[in-house]
């Protein structure tokens, strides 16, 4: 894990107490909806996730730190 990707980690962990982010509460800490979430997750893009048996969808904290440390933001 680089410098970076821990300090995404570290912070979300604090924020959150949690390892995965449910699609709700990822959906909020990215600014997207959750249906947008589920259009890019159709598409094969956006952050790395977990589908659980149930059918529910995890965002892990190390997916998140993975991705938003090769996304880089442009105004």
């Amino acid at each position: 894990m680089t410098a970076e990707e821990k300090v995404v980690f570290e912070t979300l962990y604090k924020k959150y107490n949690k390892l995965a982010l449910s699609k709700c509460e990822y959906a909020r800490e990215c600014g997207l909806s959750m249906s947008t979430l589920d259009r890019l997750r159709g598409q094969g893009l956006g952050c790395g996730y977990k589908k659980e048996r149930r059918g529910d969808i995890l965002y892990p904290l190390t997916e998140i730190a993975k991705y938003y440390s090769r996304v880089t933001l442009t105004a």
